[in-house]
């Protein structure tokens, strides 16, 4: 699994929680094919990694993989906690331009609902905080 050798320790750590919540991990699925995607988790306790989307995309691999990482995490406590949104304010997830541009189109591809990526990709570069809202929604 080349997803664990691009890894931060937080990361790992992270991974690790997501196993403990019983999401199967897979690298480069089925769905992946959709060079567009990086990663999801379904309903059925999935949790992918599109690594080889990734690599083509970015020169920065690891550091890509790690966020892409780290985003799904958020989602796995969104699974956890039926799928719903953790209900942070927006006005406290402030989001630069281009973060905003891959929430569009993070629902576009995912037709997820728009605040649930919004806090995902805020989230995403917190490592403590995913590891808060994993333990407290899946634990």
């Amino acid at each position: 699994m080349d997803l664990l050798f691009a890894l931060s320790p937080q990361s790992k750590a992270l991974l690790n929680l997501v196993i403990r919540a019983r999401f199967a991990i897979l690298e480069n699925a089925q769905y992946c094919r959709n060079h567009d995607i990086y990663g999801y988790v379904d309903h059925g306790r999935k949790f992918v990694i599109c690594t080889r989307n990734i690599r083509s995309d970015h020169t920065d691999n690891s550091q890509a993989i790690d966020n892409t990482l780290r985003h799904e995490a958020v989602h796995v406590a969104h699974m956890c906690n039926g799928y719903r949104p953790f209900g942070i304010a927006i006005a406290d997830m402030p989001l630069p331009p281009h973060k905003l541009a891959d929430v569009r189109s993070s629902v576009r591809l995912s037709h997820a609902p728009a605040r649930m990526e919004h806090e995902a990709h805020w989230l995403e570069d917190k490592p403590q905080k995913i590891r808060y809202v994993i333990q407290k929604y899946c634990f």
